[in-house]
């Protein structure tokens, strides 16, 4: 026994011995540097990378360290010059008694100073990829044993702690740059499992803390992200997939990194909190995803528009994602809902497949619904979607749309396709417009741009324009007046420059009669193209137009309505619109006239609802100009001609009351109440700037004629009128010259000529007219007859210098009053008629 165990302490003492010789051997020969072959070797074997070393030394003890100072390890055939890693320090202390069972542990494992370069070669190869080195075939080859053994179990790894200092990562992503890692530590490392994992980490001036676990299966690993409140965690395991789950709260902390992944990219001057998930497959391709945003203001993108809610979700991929958003535009709320799907071809590499996308939007109780599909999602080409809107008060949107037409209790609809719906053009067909204010239907195509292009035919069953025009009056008397800008402090009020020519003086009492509507200007700006309308009814002035036929063409800032063509109640006329809104304010211009024999002024009164003042076949014509951006602007600086021609037809008794009963009975006195047969009619006005004064003016009955001049000032909104009447009714006889002056609103007979002429041709204007002949005559300078002649010449004046029909002289009933002629005449071709014979 003795003998037994002195053999026993003497081999511990020899393997004790033993092993501290080749420790003590191991660590001359590292420190000689003669071992660094053998270990560059066989890290160049494991990896497939050239290694180099530039020490190598063990330090013994109870804990042994191995310290390596200046290591590297090259990059890729292909890769970038610079080594794949580079390690300026590192210590390693292994545990001794775990190697007597087998094992290796390391206690420690400390790197510092490191650089390491993560890249894709241009193959797409990745460099942090290893595998071993080729074996060489020349080499010998290893023999081969009789008989397989049983294999034997890799020897098991553990490391108590490893930590990372002072390093720097290049990442493959250029926008995320190099990567700081002040601190990192890994705590119990063991086969693939990790206790715990800290870090501090740097990216593009952002520092993030990194902490996690990777426990063993099948315990789901967890790692999380943060900087501040902000944090991103990831769960799961690879064969099961992972969880993220991204909280932001205060996303403004990382606007260098967005700025960095989006560069050139305007974001919103406060960034929303944001919080969401994303499922990943064990094959890292999403599986659903859900987002949420608070409210952010995007004025950088679009003046006025905030989000106050977004929420993004997809179920599942062989199902449609889901939008739901809801903010304000120029302080007008709305809401919108859109899906698209199914959201695998969403993916990158998806299958190129038709994509069925679907819209709900509303604001202001408008509601727009649109569905359709893309047919070919991975390049957008191939779109087609039904559109329907439902408009209960298109003015509610006024604040988001350039003058948005009146509409109210319309619906719009509409199918609205493109090849490349991102750049247009758009194909707009079976448009329909169906509303009480119009229907109408249409083709268009749409280009997009600044201005829309826009070009096609809108035809139209009805279009009611008293009452789109009230609306629009309506609409802008609720709207708040624009703030006024502030006074130049360069300029001191006495020196302020006078008002425009344009201004509009308030007449006495502030009653205007002329309406102060806006003309439908500011849309003009956003579109140009040509466009054919057609329409079956036009109701204007509370009477049914018919058969509108024109084609606008807007180009280059001038509207142009031409040529335009319809039928009145009273006949058709013809004319053109010209709008110029180069200038300011715009300049507009207006030609219509009469066809054929004339407009029927009494069919024109009854389609009111009216009884007619006036019987008879009128020639109309209209040639003005006017500079405004209102009716009541463009009336001011009106200028051009006017003219109204008629013969053989009659003047209502009913109808002459509106011109007021004392003016009729001092012009008509004892009128017979069916009237009085009218000879010939001519009117001529003229305007220049917006005063306007009568060229020609005759009424010839078969009571007698009634002549005379008139002025008008239609910024003031003031009339004089001179009318001499030459009437015989009843035995009662009227030459006394009639004086008209005032305002519209408030016309007053009997005024001293001289004192209302002034009144209405003020300053440049009245100098400019003052020799006038026609206002010598008005003036009362000039005695007798007006100086515009009788009634042949009067009318040529009426159509601007046309040759037409003039009156046929009357024949004369011996012995029958004037004011009778016309019903004796009437009675004694009656009396003819039914005797067959006929008077000569």
């Amino acid at each position: 026994m003795k003998r037994a165990t002195k053999w026993a302490v003497g081999l511990l003492a020899g393997a004790v011995l033993l092993a501290g010789s080749g420790l003590v051997a191991l660590t001359y020969a590292l420190d000689a540097g003669a071992m660094t072959p053998r270990l560059i070797a066989a890290i160049s074997a494991a990896t497939g990378r050239l290694a180099s070393l530039g020490s190598v030394s063990l330090h013994l003890g109870l804990t042994p360290r191995l310290v390596v100072e200046r290591a590297s390890l090259a990059n890729l055939p292909g890769g970038s010059p610079q080594p794949m890693a580079k390690i300026g320090h590192m210590e390693a202390s292994l545990a001794l008694l775990p190697l007597l069972r087998g094992e290796i542990a390391f206690r420690r494992i400390a790197i510092d100073d490191a650089d390491i370069l993560l890249e894709r070669l241009p193959d797409g190869t990745p460099n942090w990829v290893m595998h071993p080195a080729p074996r060489d075939p020349a080499a010998p080859a290893a023999p081969r044993p009789a008989a397989p053994r049983a294999e034997t179990g890799q020897r098991p790894i553990t490391v108590g702690v490893i930590t990372l200092t002072n390093s720097r990562i290049t990442l493959p992503d250029p926008r995320l740059g190099v990567v700081t890692v002040p601190a990192a530590r890994i705590e119990g490392l063991a086969g693939e499992t990790v206790e715990r994992i800290t870090a501090r980490l740097g990216v593009q001036g952002v520092a993030f803390d990194l902490t996690g676990t990777v426990p063993a299966a099948p315990a789901p690993l967890r790692a999380t992200l943060s900087t501040g409140r902000n944090s991103l965690t990831v769960a799961g395991r690879p064969d099961t997939g992972f969880t993220l789950d991204a909280t932001l709260p205060e996303a403004a902390a990382l606007r260098p990194l967005i700025v960095a992944f989006a560069p050139g990219v305007t974001l919103p001057p406060a960034l929303p909190e944001v919080a969401g998930q994303l499922r990943l497959g064990p094959d890292g391709r999403p599986l659903a995803a859900t987002l949420r945003a608070g409210a952010v203001d995007l004025a950088p993108f679009r003046p006025g528009l905030r989000l106050t809610r977004l929420e993004a979700s997809i179920p599942a991929l062989d199902q449609p994602a889901a939008i739901a958003m809801a903010g304000s535009q120029a302080d007008l709320p709305f809401t919108a809902q859109l899906t698209v799907g199914p959201a695998t071809l969403l993916l990158p590499g998806a299958a190129e497949a038709p994509l069925t996308v679907s819209l709900q939007a509303e604001a202001a109780g408008v509601r727009a619904e649109a569905s359709g599909r893309i047919e070919r999602p991975r390049s957008v080409q191939g779109a087609a979607f039904d559109i329907r809107l439902t408009i209960p008060d298109l003015a509610a949107l006024a604040s988001v749309l350039p003058d948005p037409p009146p509409l109210r209790e319309a619906t719009v609809a509409a199918h609205v396709s493109a090849d490349t719906p991102l750049t247009g053009p758009y194909v707009v067909e079976g448009l329909r417009i169906t509303g009480p204010d119009l229907a109408a239907q249409g083709r268009f195509r749409i280009t997009p741009g600044r201005p829309l292009g826009v070009s096609g035919q809108l035809q139209a069953d009805h279009i009611d324009l008293d009452a789109l025009t009230r609306r629009r009056a309506e609409a802008a008397q609720a709207a708040p007046p624009p703030p006024a800008a502030p006074p130049s402090a360069a300029v001191p009020p006495s020196a302020a420059a006078p008002p425009p020519s344009t201004a509009l003086p308030q007449t006495e009492g502030g009653r205007r009669v002329i309406p102060d509507i806006p003309l439908p200007l500011a849309g003009l700006a956003a579109w140009q193209g040509q466009v054919a309308v057609q329409a079956a009814t036009v109701r204007v002035a509370r009477e049914e137009w018919r058969d509108l036929r024109t084609t606008v063409l807007n180009q280059d800032g001038v509207l142009l309505v031409e040529p335009l063509a319809v039928t009145t109640p009273g006949g058709p006329v013809q004319g053109r619109l010209r709008i110029d809104t180069r200038n300011d304010p715009p300049a507009l211009a207006l030609s219509l006239h009469s066809v054929g024999r004339g407009l029927d002024l009494a069919a024109l009164r009854r389609a009111r609802g009216e009884p007619p003042s006036l019987e008879g076949r009128a020639e109309v014509i209209i040639d003005m100009t006017a500079r405004g951006r209102t009716t009541r602007a463009a009336a001011a600086t009106l200028s051009g001609e006017a003219g109204l021609a008629m013969i053989e037809g009659r003047l209502d008794h009913a109808g002459a009351l509106r011109l007021g009963s004392d003016l009729v009975r001092l012009l008509f006195p004892a009128m017979p109440r069916e009237g009085v047969a009218l000879r010939c009619l001519a009117l001529r006005v003229s305007a220049e700037d917006g005063i306007a004064h009568t060229r020609a003016l005759l009424l010839e009955t078969s009571a007698g004629r009634v002549e005379g001049s008139a002025a008008f000032n239609l910024r003031e909104e003031t009339v004089f009128a001179r009318l001499l009447p030459d009437v015989q009714l009843f035995g009662v006889q009227v030459r006394a010259p009639v004086a008209i002056g005032g305002t519209f609103a408030d016309p007053r007979i009997g005024v001293d000529p001289a004192a209302a002429l002034v009144q209405v041709l003020r300053d440049t204007a009245a100098n400019r007219l003052w020799d006038d002949a026609t206002l010598e005559w008005l003036r009362g300078r000039i005695t007798g007859h007006h100086p515009a002649g009788e009634c042949p010449d009067q009318l040529r004046l009426a159509r601007m210098g046309g040759d037409g029909p003039v009156p046929a002289p009357t024949p004369i009933v011996p012995g029958v009053p004037r004011e009778l002629q016309g019903t004796t005449q009437d009675i004694l071709r009656g009396l003819d008629s039914i005797l067959g014979g006929r008077r000569r």
